[in-house]
């Protein structure tokens, strides 16, 4: 049967076909750069087309398009059936992208039919893909190699495979710094290979080698090498090339790939690789040790040019702060350079963003350079001389009185946010959260000229806005990170940062005025571990609500009186006697029946809750949770009767 998708169409049901939730207009609008009303005369064509195959376009309100589950199935047949080349381009890269590691994970050769089938195209289309992809691969020498059974397999050199699959992971990791975060970012295809425990104990061994062997590494550095730590993982199950070492490896690298393989024994072929990583990145461990007490002299030398010049650029300076930064700073990047290694290439980012937007400290920092040049007999790079510009910058005492206006964006703009810009604007007194959005509202935003950055608990991009990511429980980590923006701004991602934390110093100790209250006379020992079990428990629940479909996200009053019912519930799980009310077991039964995904979603959260706290938590405790979660009038008075 002949249809007439077009190929914007296809590339639409294609994004309604595999969403697993209702897809808003506005992300339509952005993701194919059309109007509001061109995206509906889309979507009206492609009713019609579906129609002939009992396929569903349906609309929520306040939600979006989305297509019922037990209909995707047919959508293959929609696409695999339309012999048009889609032709499109806004999508082009993402879909290339995934091409990519789809085979990337594959151990053998895989069958035409299985993968058009896996991308919903047809054979010629298939074609047509994999001859693009070969093209685009040729300069590196990746191709996909065909066989004779009819399927297709990833070859060419393997260094090459894994540097473009470092470089893309690399692109979705920029702008986190958490495991978690990562573990979010990653494709789809590879989140089959590797566990968040993994990429957390990746990402340890990497900061441990750091701190032993003294490693001056940029952010960015550190992502691309954690990218390829996770690709080297993933793809040591396919690559056995390599003859094992003997002996224990030594350095750097060969300690840190030892951390790597865990209890397997290293090759020469995986070391040759991680050494070419760390070379590219110019990731390098100080062999040479600084003369300290010379070091000491020039930094208290640059403090009292600072106290005498800074006067003039009406700047002053935070010392012991300043001391400390540039010590550190400096004691690394004079060890790499004398034990003669090469300084980095300018990195003309900075460079411009430095000289342009903070002269003054720009011209602060030659001048530190001219005292740098007369001790060690070193000519500072301008980039080195913007690194010690980004520190003066940081440690100004103006910088106290400055509020930087925040807008913080989670995934339904309410619930969470807000409780998330109580800890935000009480751990950051420079900081005033102007507002909350959803990403689904960042379209109608107009005040951005009025925003200094975003801070957002999703992966996102706002033209013109910094963003900077964190987790939805604004950890130690997601502190650090706002603290090392505040402190370096849109630099952070291009300078080197000291490992150590100064993440909250400007946090108020008690932010919640515990102090003022009295505090009853109980054993403190006691307060501690009921407070910790119960934090534990709330940061649980929000986790696993967080994974409730679309059409049960929580609204801000329902989520806190869910918080506040399990916090008077513990008491009573710990007391339950484990009888069962027939009436009750019978309308959870229903409530399963009925709202299948949310039952299994939460019964995973009670059985995890009943075995650490070995409790029972009854079918009517259980009932009172979805009364916060689905429509109360839903559930039956017969829920009630006792």
């Amino acid at each position: 049967m002949e249809n007439n998708l077009k190929p914007r169409q296809r590339e639409i049901l294609k994004l309604l076909a595999t969403a697993t939730m209702p897809v808003e207009i506005n992300i339509l609008t952005e993701r194919f750069e059309k109007s509001e009303r061109t995206i509906r005369y889309d979507i009206d064509g492609i009713k019609q087309v579906c129609a002939a195959y009992d396929v569903e376009i349906r609309y929520k309100a306040k939600h979006g398009f989305y297509i019922p589950a037990e209909q995707k199935g047919k959508c293959a047949l929609i696409l695999a059936e339309d012999q048009q080349t889609t032709g499109y381009s806004p999508g082009e890269a993402d879909r290339q992208k995934d091409f990519f590691f789809y085979f990337f994970v594959k151990k053998r050769n895989t069958g035409a039919e299985q993968i058009a089938g896996d991308f919903y195209v047809s054979r010629s289309t298939l074609s047509r893909m994999i001859a693009r992809f070969n093209e685009q691969f040729e300069s590196e020498q990746v191709c996909l190699r065909p066989y004779k059974t009819g399927g297709y397999e990833l070859a060419g050199d393997e260094m090459a495979i894994r540097a473009v699959a470092t470089r893309y992971l690399a692109e979705c990791f920029k702008g986190s710094y958490t495991a978690e975060d990562w573990y979010l970012l990653l494709p789809d295809a590879l989140k089959q290979s590797i566990s968040l425990q993994s990429i957390a104990a990746i990402s340890e061994s990497i900061k441990r080698m750091n701190a032993r062997y003294n490693v001056w590494i940029t952010n960015t550095a550190f992502i691309n090498l954690i990218a390829y730590c996770v690709i080297r993982h993933i793809r040591a199950r396919v690559d056995r090339s390599g003859r094992p070492l003997h002996g224990e490896p030594e350095g750097y690298a060969g300690q840190l790939l030892r951390e790597l393989v865990g209890q397997s024994t290293p090759s020469d072929r995986e070391l040759e690789y991680l050494e070419r990583v760390l070379k590219e990145n110019k990731i390098v461990a100080s062999s040479c040790t600084v003369n300290e007490t010379r070091l000491r002299q020039c930094v208290e030398a640059m403090l009292q040019m600072l106290d005498e010049e800074g006067a003039q650029y009406r700047q002053s300076f935070e010392r012991d702060s300043l001391r400390a930064d540039l010590y550190e700073h400096l004691k690394n990047a004079l060890g790499l350079f004398l034990s003669k290694a090469a300084w980095e290439d300018e990195n003309f980012v900075v460079i411009e963003e430095v000289t342009n937007a903070y002269p003054e400290f720009y011209k602060l920092a030659c001048r530190c350079g001219e005292i740098l040049n007369s001790a060690f007999q070193i000519r500072f790079t301008s980039t080195e001389l913007c690194y010690i510009a980004v520190y003066l910058f940081k440690n100004r005492k103006e910088k106290s009185r400055m509020k930087k206006n925040v807008l913080l964006v989670c995934a339904t703009g309410k619930g969470l946010s807000h409780l998330l810009s109580i800890r935000v604007e009480n751990v950051f007194p420079t900081i005033r959260v102007v507002g909350q959005r959803s990403p689904f509202q960042l379209s109608n935003m107009h005040a951005e000229e009025d925003i200094d950055f975003v801070i957002s608990t999703i992966p996102l991009h706002i033209p013109n806005v910094p963003v900077v990511k964190i987790s939805r429980i604004l950890s130690n980590d997601d502190i650090k990170r706002i603290q090392e923006f505040l402190d370096y701004g849109k630099l952070v991602d291009e300078i080197p940062l000291r490992e150590q934390s100064s993440a909250s110093f400007n946090a108020k100790a008690d932010p919640f005025a515990l102090k003022r209250e009295d505090v009853p006379d109980v054993a403190f020992n006691s307060m501690i571990a009921s407070a910790t079990i119960i934090s534990k428990l709330i940061l649980t629940l929000l986790e696993y609500t967080s994974k409730f479909p679309q059409e049960y996200q929580l609204e801000k009053d329902a989520l806190l009186g869910l918080i506040i019912h399990m916090s008077m519930a513990i008491p009573r799980w710990f007391q339950a006697t484990g009888q069962e009310n027939e009436n009750d077991q019978r309308e959870y039964e229903r409530i399963a029946e009925k709202h299948g995904v949310v039952y299994e979603i939460m019964e995973k959260f009670f059985e995890l809750v009943e075995n650490s706290l070995n409790v029972t938590i009854v079918a009517k405790e259980r009932i009172a949770f979805f009364l916060y979660i689905i429509l109360k009038e839903e559930i039956s008075d017969e829920s009630h009767d006792d």
